[in-house]
C-alpha cells in the first residue's frame, strides 16, 4: 500500500511538473533560430545549453541556433507586453485573449520571418513559457514547466514539452510571403491548370447492383449455339461475357479546379458464351474478343484540402467512348477443316459508340500522388445511319444495338499543377 502511495505521489508530481495550456500546432523549422525572451532580463535557461537540449530531445531539428532576445528585453513596448502577458497567462484562457494589440508589438512579431521567439518568465515554483512566430500576433503555444536551478535540466523540460514535434524545411522569402497572405488553406489560390496521368484496374458487369435479376438475366444467362444463334442479339452481352475485369490508362486536366476533361483507354478480354452442349464446338479450342474502349470525359469537381498532406476532390463525369473488338479464335490441333458454322460465325461491327456517366473522387497525397475511385454506367451501341427502304429485303440481324453495363475502378495517378 505504501509503495502504491509513493507511486501515485510521484505521478502527481510528474504531471504537475509541466502543463501545456494550449498548442495551435506551430511550425517548427529544421535548423531553427530560437530567440529566448525573458522580459525581466534574467533568463532561467542558457542559450547555448538550450540548443543542446533541443538536439537531444528532437533528432530532426538539425543544427538550431539560440540566442537571447536582448533587443526586446531593452524595448519598453516589448517589456510592457511581456509583463502584461505574465499577469494574464493562465490555464483555460483562449490564445486570442493574449493577442498583442499595440501596433509596435504587432510589428515586431510580423518581422520575425521564420525565427521562433521563446518567452520564458520565472515565477516562484514554475516558469511561464510561450512561443511566438510571424504568423500571428498571439502565442502559438503556452504553458508552464517546473522551476529548476539546473538550467540544463530546465532546458530539457521545455524542449521535451514544447519542441517535441516534426520539423519542416525553412521557407524561402517568397514562400513566407505566400504563407502570410493565405491564412487558411480553404482560401488559397486555386491552380489554374491541374494535370494528372494514371493507370488503374476495374470491374464491369451487365447486372446493376440492388436490381432484380430478371432485368438482365436474358443477357447474363444467354448462350450462343452454332457459332451465331442466340435468343436476342440487341446486346453484345448475349454473345460475350458480361462481367470481367479491365485495365485502364488515362490522363486529364482541370481548369481552376472546377471543370476538366479526361482521355481514357480501357482493355478487357471477353470470352464467347458458347453452349457447351452444342456438339459443333468439339472442333473449337478457344474463342474470345479483346475489347478496346477509347473515350473522353468532361468532369465537374471541387477540391477540399483536408490536411497539409491530403486533398480530396469529389467529381462527376459525363462523356463518350468508342469500342473496338478484336477476335481471337482457334481450332483444336488435328482439325484439318472447320465446319460450315465456323466459317459463317457471327461477326461484330467494326465500331460501337456510347456514353459514360458516373461519380468518383480523387485522393491526392503530398500534392502529387493520387488514388482515384470511380463508379458509373457505360453504354455501347450501333447507329442506324439510314431509314430502311420499303423495297429492300429483310434487314440483317443487328448485333449489339444497345449494350449497357456498370463499372467500378481504382486508379493510381501522378498529379502536377501550373
Amino acid at each position: 500500500m505504501k509503495k502504491l502511495l509513493v507511486i501515485l505521489m510521484f505521478l502527481a508530481a510528474w504531471v504537475q511538473a509541466s502543463e501545456v495550456y494550449f498548442d495551435s500546432r506551430f511550425t517548427l523549422w529544421k535548423d531553427a533560430t530560437i530567440l529566448i525572451w525573458a522580459p525581466n532580463g534574467d533568463s532561467p535557461i542558457n542559450a547555448s545549453d538550450f540548443c543542446h537540449s533541443l538536439r537531444r530531445n528532437n533528432t530532426g531539428i538539425g543544427e538550431p541556433k539560440c540566442r537571447e532576445l536582448g533587443e526586446w528585453e531593452r524595448d519598453s513596448i516589448a517589456k510592457r507586453y511581456g509583463n502584461w502577458l505574465s499577469n494574464n497567462l493562465e490555464k483555460g484562457l483562449p490564445s486570442t485573449f493574449l493577442r498583442a494589440r499595440h501596433p509596435g508589438m504587432a510589428a515586431k512579431l510580423q518581422t520575425l520571418e521564420d525565427n521562433i521567439v521563446l518567452y520564458v518568465n520565472p515565477l516562484d515554483k514554475f516558469v511561464q513559457v510561450a512561443i511566438f512566430d510571424e504568423t500571428s500576433q498571439e502565442p502559438k503555444a503556452a504553458g508552464i514547466v517546473k522551476m529548476s536551478n539546473d538550467k540544463m535540466a530546465l532546458g530539457d523540460d521545455i524542449a521535451s514539452t514544447f519542441f517535441d514535434k516534426r520539423t519542416k524545411r525553412r521557407l524561402t522569402k517568397e514562400e513566407r510571403l505566400k504563407q502570410q497572405t493565405e491564412p487558411d488553406d480553404l482560401y488559397k489560390e486555386v491552380p489554374r491548370l491541374r494535370f494528372w496521368a494514371g493507370t488503374g484496374i476495374g470491374y464491369s458487369q451487365a447486372h446493376f447492383p440492388l436490381t432484380p435479376d430478371n432485368w438482365t438475366s436474358s443477357h447474363t444467362k444467354s448462350r450462343v449455339r452454332n457459332y451465331r444463334i442466340t435468343k436476342d442479339s440487341v446486346s453484345l452481352w448475349n454473345f460475350i461475357d458480361d462481367a470481367d475485369p479491365f485495365f485502364a490508362i488515362y490522363a486529364g486536366l482541370t481548369w481552376h479546379g472546377f471543370i476538366g476533361i479526361e482521355f481514357l483507354y480501357r482493355y478487357s478480354n471477353r470470352n464467347m458464351k458458347i453452349d457447351n452442349a452444342d456438339t459443333v464446338y468439339r472442333e473449337l479450342d478457344h474463342w474470345d474478343f479483346g475489347q478496346h474502349d477509347v473515350g473522353l470525359n468532361v468532369l465537374l469537381s471541387m477540391t477540399y484540402p483536408i490536411t497539409t498532406w491530403l486533398d480530396i476532390t469529389p467529381l462527376a463525369f459525363i462523356g463518350f467512348q468508342y469500342s473496338f473488338y478484336n477476335e481471337d479464335i482457334s481450332l483444336k490441333k488435328g482439325v484439318k477443316k472447320p465446319s460450315r458454322a465456323y466459317q459463317y460465325r457471327v461477326k461484330f461491327e467494326d465500331l460501337y459508340k456510347g456514353a459514360l456517366l458516373g461519380i468518383g473522387g480523387q485522393f491526392v497525397f503530398k500534392k502529387h500522388y493520387g488514388v482515384d475511385l470511380r463508379a458509373g454506367i457505360s453504354s455501347r451501341g450501333r447507329d442506324i445511319y439510314e431509314a430502311p427502304s420499303p423495297d429492300a429485303g429483310k434487314a440483317p440481324t443487328t448485333i449489339g444495338k444497345s449494350t449497357i453495363d456498370c463499372f467500378v475502378s481504382l486508379g493510381f495517378e501522378y498529379q502536377w499543377t501550373l
